[in-house]
C-alpha cells in the first residue's frame, strides 16, 4: 500500500508563527530558549506506515521525508533567531531527540511497556527486510519499525549536527525517550534560559514544576484530527481539566495518577479495582501536601512510604510491590534510578554538537548539503 507522504508533510512542519508564539509567551526575566523538538511524537506515522511500502517506494518516501524535516526546522530555526533578537535574547538552541531500541531497563520491570505499538498490521515486503538486515544485522521482524526509525533518524541526525548552528539531534540507546529532556534539564537547567517541550505526550506535566519550562502544543487536541491549528503554549490548568479530564491540585500528582489508575498508551496496568478507588483525583488531591513533599524528595521509597499511610495495612504486597514498579516508570526520577552513568553518558556527550562553531547556515547550502547527502 502506497504511504500518503502529503498527509506527513502536513503533519511535521513547525510554521513560523509557531516560533513567534514561543517567543512571545516568554516575558522578561529570560536571557535565552531552548526547544526540545519531541521528534517521534511530531510524526511517528512516517515509519509506521513505511514499513508497508515496497523497498523502492520505502528509500524514496524516507529521503523526501527527510528533506521535508530539514526545511521545515531551517525556516523555523530562521524565524526562531529572528524573533529571539527582535527581543534582545541570545542565540537558542534546538534539541531534536529520539531513541532506538526497546527500553531494556524498564522492561525487565514491566515486561509489556509498550510492547502493543510492536504489532504489525500485516509483514513488510521482503526486500525491505533484506535490506535492513544487510544494512543493521538481524533482528525480529517485530522490531522492523524501530530499525526503519533508525535508518530514518540516520538520514538527518549527521546534517543536523554539523550543520546547524546551536542544534543538536539527541539519539539515545535502549532508554525511553520521554526521559531525555528530563535527564539534559537535571544536568545543565539555567534559570535564566526558558525550556519549552514541543510534544502533547503527558508524561512531561510533571516537568511543569519548573517555573521556567513549558509545555508547547497543538491546543485544539480534543478534535479528531489531533493537528489542526497552531501550536500554543499550555498551562497545567488546561492540561489537567479541558484535555485530560481530571484535575489534580500539582503536576508532581500527575505521574502518581498514571501509576494508579494506568495508562493504556503505555500499557501500564491500572490499580483501581484492586485498590478499590473510585476516582483517583480525589484521594491525590486530599493528600495532596504529603504526596507533593514525597514527590519533591524524588524518593520512590518516600512517595511509597506515604502511599502506604494513604492505603493502610488494607492493601497486600503484591498490590503494594505493582504501584511500586508502576511509579518507577511514570516518574522521570523513577527511571533516572534504572539508568547507570554509560546510558546518561551516551546522551549528554551528544551535547558536544552545540558547542561546535557552524557558520549561519543559507538555504542554498542546505539545498547542496542535501543534494549531496539525499539524492
Amino acid at each position: 500500500s502506497k504511504y500518503n507522504y502529503t498527509k506527513f508533510l502536513y503533519m511535521f512542519r513547525l510554521s513560523t508563527l509557531d516560533a513567534k508564539n514561543i517567543v512571545d509567551a516568554i516575558d522578561s526575566r529570560f536571557e535565552k530558549i531552548t526547544v526540545f523538538l519531541d521528534i517521534d511524537n511530531l510524526f511517528f506515522d512516517l515509519y509506521y506506515d513505511s514499513i508497508y511500502a515496497d523497498i523502492n517506494d520505502f528509500l524514496s518516501q524516507l529521503r523526501k521525508a527527510a528533506q521535508e524535516v530539514l526545511y521545515s526546522l531551517f525556516n523555523f530555526q530562521q524565524y526562531l533567531v529572528q524573533e529571539s533578537q527582535k527581543n534582545n535574547l541570545k542565540y537558542p538552541t534546538i534539541i531534536l531527540y529520539t531513541n532506538f531500541g526497546a527500553p531494556n531497563k524498564i522492561l525487565k520491570i514491566m515486561p509489556k511497556y509498550k510492547q502493543h505499538r510492536r504489532i504489525l498490521k500485516t509483514l513488510p515486503s521482503t526486500q525491505l527486510i533484506k535490506f535492513l538486515k544487510a544494512k543493521y544485522g538481524e533482528f525480529d521482524v517485530n522490531e522492523i519499525k524501530s530499525v526503519a526509525k533508525r535508518y530514518f533518524y540516520k538520514l538527518i541526525q549527521n546534517i543536523i549536527n554539523n550543520n546547524f548552528r546551536n542544534t543538536v539531534f539527541v539519539i539515545s540507546r535502549n532508554m525511553d525517550s520521554d526521559y531525555i529532556p528530563y535527564l539534559i534539564l537535571k544536568t545543565y537547567m539555567k534559570k535564566t534560559n526558558a525550556y519549552f517541550i514541543v510534544s502533547w505526550d503527558k508524561d512531561y506535566i510533571q516537568l511543569l514544576v519548573y517555573s521556567n519550562l513549558f509545555i508547547y502544543r497543538r491546543h485544539n487536541i480534543k478534535v479528531k484530527n489531533e493537528l489542526i491549528g497552531d501550536y500554543v503554549k499550555v498551562d497545567y490548568k488546561i492540561l489537567t481539566g479541558k484535555n485530560l479530564d481530571i484535575k489534580l491540585k500539582h503536576p508532581l500528582l500527575h505521574p502518581i495518577y498514571l501509576a494508579l489508575a494506568g495508562d493504556s498508551s503505555d500499557n501500564i496496568p491500572s490499580l483501581r479495582k484492586r485498590l478499590n478507588i473510585r476516582k483517583v483525583e480525589d484521594i491525590l488531591n486530599n493528600y495532596a501536601d504529603d504526596l507533593i513533599k514525597a514527590m519533591q524528595k524524588e524518593s520512590i521509597d518516600d512517595v511509597m512510604q506515604t502511599l502506604s499511610n494513604i492505603f493502610k495495612k488494607s492493601v497486600d504486597e503484591p498490590i503494594m510491590q505493582q504501584l511500586k514498579t508502576n511509579l518507577i516508570v511514570t516518574t522521570f526520577f523513577g527511571q533516572d534510578s534504572l539508568y547507570d552513568q554509560i546510558d546518561k553518558s551516551f546522551v549528554l556527550n551528544q551535547l558536544k554538537f552545540l558547542n561546535s562553531y557552524h557558520e549561519n547556515l543559507t538555504r542554498d547550502k542546505l539545498d547542496e548539503i542535501i543534494a549531496q547527502n539525499l539524492i
